[in-house]
């Protein structure tokens, strides 16, 4: 959008937050391609670290500093940020006393390795993302108010799916192009039934969960078609007018079956209705033709006349 584009060129920090799937560390990176600033960009899962090894895995360490140390001491993330981008992934994790000490980094720009008492001055644009409402978490103390305050200041939002149905078609569109050519398949279609189901579910795991749903599809389809069967049960199953959008879904999905019929039985009719060839000139296996004529109610009524 429009704001995160002029917020990438201000070089201040950015709060991102939405539930899990909704493309965070997707905007993270947009916002280090987009930005002036280059030199390296460093992503920290702050979910993943354990509380005990946060403070030395974020500013580092001198030799000697605990047991088990590295006698040659070690860079914490900002110093590998320096220069450039630190992309702290879901922040409402990061221990209350660790908050005190990046709070301290972010104001004085310096960071103090464990073990040290030398300060090291460090150059770092810093993006956060969490799933928290970090001002709930103000509220039960579990979040430091004026770290909020600092890293708040310019924020963004990301809405999940289920509240922007027409974005939906917009990823489909995005996940069928980006994937034949991330993975070297060939190129699929979905049927209009498929599209339909897509678009009326409600998505409680946002993009990655489209992202997965899309990917598993072209795994499992052996033909040129994503349709029903290639999806999994949950939305297979999804009953007739579920979930956001579903009556505008529907008309699409008839159009698209509709299409979908006039091309095979064209197709049927230019073959002389050899299933096989026409299998193939359509890019599916014959198996797949007839299950699509079944689905479409596509019959012959005589010789080389479909219906």
């Amino acid at each position: 959008s429009d704001l995160v584009y002029k917020l990438s060129q201000l070089d201040c920090g950015i709060l991102i937050t939405g539930e899990n799937g909704t493309g965070k560390s997707f905007l993270a990176q947009a916002i280090r391609q987009a930005q002036p600033r280059r030199g390296p960009f460093v992503t920290v899962d702050c979910a993943t670290i354990s509380p005990t090894l946060f403070e030395s895995e974020m500013f580092g360490y001198v030799g000697g500093a605990f047991t088990g140390a590295n006698p040659q001491g070690k860079a914490g993330f900002f110093e590998a940020a320096d220069g450039g981008t630190i992309f702290l992934d879901e922040i409402g994790e990061i221990p209350l006393q660790i908050q005190a000490k990046l709070l301290s980094v972010i104001q004085n720009k310096v960071v103090c390795r464990v073990g040290s008492t030398r300060s090291v001055p460090v150059d770092v644009r810093i993006l956060a993302a969490t799933n928290r409402d970090l001002r709930a978490e103000v509220a039960a103390g579990r979040f430091r108010q004026d770290l909020y305050y600092r890293l708040s200041a310019f924020s963004v939002e990301l809405p999940p799916l289920r509240s922007c149905p027409e974005d939906v078609c917009f990823l489909i569109d995005r996940l069928m192009e980006k994937i034949p050519q991330k993975y070297g398949v060939p190129p699929r279609s979905l049927s209009g039934e498929a599209f339909g189901k897509l678009l009326a579910y409600n998505w409680p795991g946002n993009i990655r969960e489209l992202d997965n749903v899309i990917k598993g599809a072209y795994a499992t389809c052996d033909g040129f078609s994503i349709d029903m069967i290639d999806l999994p049960a949950r939305l297979a199953n999804l009953q007739k007018g579920a979930g956001p959008g579903a009556e505008g879904s529907k008309k699409l999905a008839e159009l698209m079956d509709n299409y979908e019929r006039e091309i095979i039985k064209s197709t049927l009719r230019a073959t002389g209705g050899n299933c096989q060839q026409a299998a193939e000139e359509l890019g599916i296996h014959r198996s797949a033709l007839y299950k699509k004529m079944a689905r479409l109610n596509i019959h012959r009524r005589k010789e080389n006349v479909y219906e």
